[in-house]
């Protein structure tokens, strides 16, 4: 099992569509294709944003579509 990982520009949208009340799907997805420099944020990094979820509420989360999924790096 890796390690999942999101990009820190596309959690802070989500964070910010969120509390504004707005769908944050569009705003990840524009966040994500973005040309900036990207930091890349673990489940542990989440918390520190205020993203306290368990990695089983994160799960139930995904399946449900309602948090940007993560990715994992490909193994070398």
């Amino acid at each position: 099992m890796g390690v999942n990982f999101w990009f820190e520009n596309a959690i802070d949208a989500y964070l910010n569509a969120v509390a504004k009340g707005e769908d944050w799907r569009p705003a990840v997805n524009e966040a994500q294709t973005s040309k900036e420099p990207r930091r890349l944020l673990t489940q542990k990094d989440l918390r520190e944003k205020g993203i306290k979820y368990t990695r089983q509420h994160l799960t139930k989360l995904l399946r449900k579509g309602t948090f940007p999924r993560p990715f994992q790096l490909p193994a070398e």
